[in-house]
């Protein structure tokens, strides 16, 4: 983090954002330089960091990125994708 930070003040880059990160990682990160965005699967499917990430950056007043809001896709296809898929597909 202290590497991007100097890369901030250097003019190389202009935000600092995280991806898959725990809060406690987000809370390190974000003390050493303020963090735009952190990025993570946010989905009907997937929503455990509602516990900790999302009260996290709502306090830090940092922006969160959801990918995959459809589950990786099975939350689009109907109930018939599961059978679908080929044996070496990870979402199975």
């Amino acid at each position: 983090m202290g590497e991007l930070k100097k890369l901030v003040e250097e003019g190389k880059i202009k935000y600092v954002g995280l991806s898959e990160a725990s809060a406690s990682t987000i809370r390190r990160a974000h003390a050493v330089h303020p963090l735009t965005a952190v990025q993570m699967e946010w989905s009907l499917w997937s929503r455990d960091l509602e516990e900790d990430i999302v009260p996290t950056c709502r306090e830090l007043g940092i922006g969160i990125v959801p990918y995959s809001p459809l589950g990786r896709g099975f939350l689009s296809s109907g109930p018939n994708l599961v059978e679908n898929l080929s044996k070496d597909d990870s979402r199975k």
